[in-house]
């Protein structure tokens, strides 16, 4: 769906996502977009909306300000973003060229915590020089597909809208200035879920290390310091809450319960089991049926 406004100061085109259950189901989906033209004497707000609204500046310059008393000029290839229950107000600027500006407005329960991947934050609503090419290209499928209107199922169309958005997002995260790198908490704890996901694979300290974008031998040192243990251990202590669970709740045999956690023998399983819980599989289990 899509429309056309012409007030005052702006010539904007309008277009509209007919938002699914799918959609709703995911962690962010876009909702509206469109491009504006803006002459000098254009203002928008103060105001407040309902959703996240992504504003990207290809040209001209714009004064946004926000929360009564924050202000930045931004010009091309720099966004900046509205967020629900804050006031804002942006503006063309006396003397300079007036801003012309694409935006998307997205939602979803976790749309605040993926736009500050890319450096976009209630206390820091913009991100300057932070438009490329590849954020571009996703853009313009977002706001093609709800040109085009429905012409295919509710469900295509929103897994087409999803990962459409979900490109825009990467794309912005790729500029993120190396002021908002993670902290060494933020990567320890991405690091043990990413353990937690994979360890019952057979994954290596290595593996890990490499998933964290680090060399093993710092990434060990870091992640005992502040995990208070060695990944390995870690990895193995994962793996062992598998086993009782499997060992508990099913009546998988000892041999699957060790190659479904990770190991590559019944040997090494056994071997770590008894060390870690201070008896055997056979034994563990015996107990808890017991009890039950």
């Amino acid at each position: 769906m899509n429309g056309n406004s012409s007030a005052g100061f702006e010539t904007a085109e309008f277009l509209f996502h007919a938002i699914s259950e799918l959609d709703k189901q995911c962690s962010i989906w876009p909702v509206r977009g469109g491009i504006t033209e803006t002459r000098q004497g254009y203002g928008a707000g103060p105001k407040r909306i309902e959703s996240y609204s992504l504003h990207i500046v290809k040209e001209g310059f714009v004064r946004v300000e926000w929360d009564g008393g924050n202000s930045v000029t931004l010009s091309a290839g720099d966004l900046f973003c509205l967020f629900p229950a804050r006031t804002y107000a942006y503006y063309a600027i006396e003397g300079e060229k007036p801003p012309r500006m694409s935006w998307i407005v997205m939602d979803g329960p976790r749309a605040a915590e993926l736009l500050a991947l890319t450096g976009i934050s209630c206390e820091k609503p913009f991100l300057e020089n932070g438009w490329t090419q590849e954020a571009e290209r996703a853009l313009h499928g977002l706001l093609d597909s709800m040109r085009s209107g429905e012409t295919e199922s509710a469900h295509v169309r929103s897994l087409e809208m999803q990962s459409l958005l979900y490109r825009l997002l990467a794309a912005l995260c790729r500029t993120v200035p190396p002021a908002y790198a993670l902290n060494a908490t933020d990567w320890v704890k991405q690091s043990m879920s990413y353990i937690r996901q994979h360890a019952t694979e057979g994954i290596t300290v290595q593996q890990a290390a490499k998933a964290a974008g680090m060399n093993r031998t710092y990434y060990s040192v870091a992640f005992s310091e502040k995990a208070g243990m060695p990944p390995s251990d870690y990895i193995t202590q994962v793996r062992m809450e598998s086993a009782r669970r499997l060992l508990a709740e099913t009546d998988a045999s000892i041999t699957e319960v060790a190659y479904t956690t990770g190991y590559s023998s019944l040997y090494a399983f056994t071997r770590t089991f008894k060390h870690r819980m201070g008896e055997t599989p056979t034994a563990y289990r015996d107990a808890i049926w017991k009890r039950t």
